[in-house]
């Protein structure tokens, strides 16, 4: 998946203001697959928003010094949505690989689905306690 492209960026720019519209940028990206992600069968999407929150997530550590503490919760839910979104990968990579043990495939479909329900209680959680929300004003 490839990224959505910052426009207009000037090298004389203010790190902040530049930090600034390039998280913008990221932030938008991310949530564009919230949707569809919410979705069991999504795993493509599902997949493609692990990338995006790890894009994110990366620049928010990045640009830390200039944006400020304020910014540590979208940090923090950007790298809980990509490790929880990781293992519901991994389950999708390996289902394939126990096609034929059917006790493994139940297990690996049950786990699954406990992983995509975390999924979805933690972004309506951070939606709801207001976190992208939050810094989005701080930008």
């Amino acid at each position: 998946m490839k990224p959505r492209p910052v426009e207009e960026l000037d090298p004389s720019e203010l790190l902040r203001s530049a930090a600034a519209r390039i998280v913008t940028v990221r932030l938008a990206e991310l949530r564009g697959f919230a949707e569809e992600a919410m979705r069991p069968e999504e795993s493509r999407t599902q997949h493609n928003m692990r990338i995006a929150a790890k894009r994110f997530r990366y620049l928010l550590e990045i640009f830390e010094a200039c944006l400020g503490e304020a910014a540590k919760p979208a940090r923090d839910a950007a790298k809980r949505v990509q490790g929880v979104l990781g293992d519901l990968h991994d389950c999708d990579l390996m289902l394939p690989k126990v096609d034929g043990i059917p006790s493994a495939a139940a297990l690996l479909r049950e786990r699954r689905a406990r992983l995509h329900g975390e999924f979805v209680a933690l972004w309506q959680a951070e939606a709801a306690k207001g976190t992208w929300a939050s810094l989005e004003r701080l930008l």
